[in-house]
């Protein structure tokens, strides 16, 4: 409990340095997601577009997760992430102090961010397809079930490595992402429209949804604690 309070002033403290980041946040998810919007309306016509738009939205919906800061922008010239870790240890702050903290600015984030991102993905286009609003909670939540089992791997980066070999590691990411929204499509399926799909007959009863959340949750508890253990021995200086 006390690690939580002290990650709680960390959060407090982080987001108040930068005020404008809420704004830029906020522009970039409206964004996304009036492109997502596009997106689906597009592979309603053509459906080589479904490749594209589930890899799109691979990609993009683990963005929710961050608040875009100055540390966010310049991790790789400032290996800001590092210079953060070794602020704290000289604090000295512990390691699980610093991984709360990060967790709560990531769930913080994604209701944040998913305000805007799914707001604007509704009017968009998704409002077109007939939701009512626990069907739409449900389709949104399992979309942020996949955003914070992939924001795990993200923390993972972030805590483990310089700036420039997390830049790599992310960018390995899309190859991957890709190639599983291909594998989708030769097996004849869509995971957008499965996941649009099963929300409005299930709602929020939508086993997709539960299954979604409680594997995006185990898997970021499962690589904290990994995190964490090697963390400890990560020579930050």
């Amino acid at each position: 409990m006390n690690n939580w309070k002290q990650a709680w002033w960390l959060t407090r403290s982080e987001w108040s340095k930068d005020r404008l980041q809420w704004l830029w946040s906020a522009m970039f998810m409206i964004y996304v997601g009036a492109m997502g919007g596009v997106m689906l309306h597009g592979q309603r016509e053509e459906n080589v577009l479904n490749t594209i738009s589930d890899s799109y939205f691979m990609l993009m919906i683990p963005f929710q997760g961050f608040i875009f800061s100055r540390r966010s922008f310049r991790y790789i010239q400032e290996d800001s992430y590092t210079q953060m870790l070794t602020y704290y240890r000289r604090l000295p702050i512990s390691a699980e102090t610093v991984m709360w903290g990060r967790i709560q600015q990531a769930l913080l984030a994604f209701i944040y961010n998913g305000i805007f991102y799914y707001g604007a993905l509704y009017v968009s286009v998704m409002h077109l397809e007939g939701f009512r609003w626990d069907q739409y909670l449900a389709f949104a939540l399992t979309c942020t079930g996949y955003g914070v089992l992939i924001t795990g791997f993200y923390i993972f980066g972030e805590f483990l490595h310089t700036g420039k070999k997390y830049l790599l590691i992310s960018m390995l990411f899309i190859p991957v992402i890709v190639l599983i929204a291909v594998i989708i499509r030769i097996m004849g399926g869509n995971g957008m429209d499965y996941a649009v799909e099963i929300s409005k007959t299930w709602g929020l009863l939508s086993p997709f949804m539960w299954v979604s959340l409680i594997l995006g949750f185990a898997v970021l508890w499962l690589l904290s604690r990994i995190t964490l253990r090697k963390l400890s021995k990560r020579d930050l200086s």
